[in-house]
């Protein structure tokens, strides 16, 4: 499979209603599920007869089906991408290698097959251990370009560092990584581990050589941070983004799979609403694991304000986030921040802007 195709699936499950899951929630994410088997031996027709296909796809197999024993499955290996394997009781038919207990929701589902597709000699399971871990993680998302997604990200990690949580600010922002640029800081590209840049926050930017291990990056940080917030950039194309399998993909899927917050940030004006659109029908139709807020960014004053906050509540309101908020505009307070190379508490600490993202730091601790 390359880097821009989708991803392709053969499902070998007997049990109707489970194969009816599995193949209907990755068709519903836009993957083509090329082949439904009945039994082996229509299975081992189709890997031999149709080899080319074979070779691109995930198999999903269950311990039900008719002929399945490992032999067979170590004999149709080597002619498919990755073999997943499913069962309700993965200790009792370990014979037939090491299987996944059935996911009981589409997101459990998407979001370990996502794993193999990112990382296809994966062997464990991939279901985010999120409850015992010691970071929240926020991700922030822009629904199209120049919506403040950095400042936001930038501040409100200050924020957070400022009330003593220990806070590590993730810059992923592949198209245009600007975290560094904005505090004057240099040689963080291409640096291993993280930064400290002031008492309780430190950063870091993901390049390519670092996307590689970003698994492992992540639990390292996850269990030595109090928050952790990501600067994803743009996030358009999401679906695309979610199942294929480019370095520039690797922390957009960790956070959909494995943050707590995924906050979506747009601008008020036409083009934002437009961009705001298209972000929310995409996640409508996609499935991740973490939980999903807007944030309406440079709201202006008065009636046109009004105007704008109404039609963004109308886009995203339906898509029952966990939180919607609204900034106001304070370019003032931005440009300041940006010609002085700083934070905006360090700039005009008592500006409504600083205000707006303080609050959202301190709903994030809470």
């Amino acid at each position: 499979m390359s880097d821009l195709e989708l991803p392709t699936v053969i499902t070998a499950i007997a049990n109707a209603a489970i194969e009816g899951f599995v193949a209907g929630t990755l068709f519903a994410q836009g993957w083509s599920v090329i082949f439904r088997a009945i039994d082996s031996d229509s299975l081992e027709s189709y890997l031999k007869t149709n080899p080319e296909n074979a070779r691109s796809a995930i198999l999903i197999f269950a311990p039900d089906l008719c002929g399945i024993t490992r032999e067979r499955l170590d004999a149709m290996a080597p002619k498919v991408k990755q073999l997943v394997g499913f069962s309700d009781e993965p200790l009792k038919d370990g014979a037939l290698g090491q299987l996944h207990s059935l996911p009981t929701t589409a997101t459990d589902l998407i979001s370990l097959v996502r794993a193999y597709v990112r990382a296809p000699m994966l062997r464990q399971n991939t279901q985010p251990a999120r409850l015992g871990r010691r970071a929240h993680v926020l991700a922030i998302g822009s629904a199209g370009s120049n919506t403040g997604c950095t400042t936001l990200a930038i501040n409100i990690a200050m924020e957070l560092s400022v009330i003593e949580k220990t806070t590590l600010l993730i810059d992923a922002n592949f198209r245009a990584p600007s975290v560094a640029a904005l505090l004057a800081i240099r040689n963080v590209n291409g640096e291993s581990g993280w930064r400290t840049i002031a008492p309780s926050l430190s950063i870091t930017e993901i390049a390519q050589d670092q996307a590689t291990s970003i698994d492992a990056f992540m639990e390292q940080a996850t269990a030595s941070f109090d928050h952790i917030i990501i600067d994803l950039g743009s996030i358009s194309g999401l679906s695309n983004r979610l199942t294929d399998r480019r370095w520039t993909s690797t922390m957009t899927t960790w956070s959909c799979d494995q943050g707590d917050e995924l906050m979506v940030v747009a601008r008020p004006d036409v083009l934002g609403m437009h961009r705001l659109e298209q972000v929310s029908s995409l996640i409508e139709k996609t499935s991740i694991r973490s939980a999903l807020s807007f944030t309406l960014n440079m709201r202006a004053q008065g009636r046109k304000g009004q105007e704008e906050e109404a039609k963004f509540l109308a886009v995203t309101t339906a898509l029952r986030p966990l939180n919607l908020r609204v900034i106001a505009r304070d370019t003032r307070t931005t440009t300041a921040a940006e010609a002085q190379k700083s934070t905006l508490i360090e700039v005009n600490e008592r500006s409504g802007l600083r205000k707006s993202i303080a609050k959202i730091a301190s709903e994030i601790e809470h």
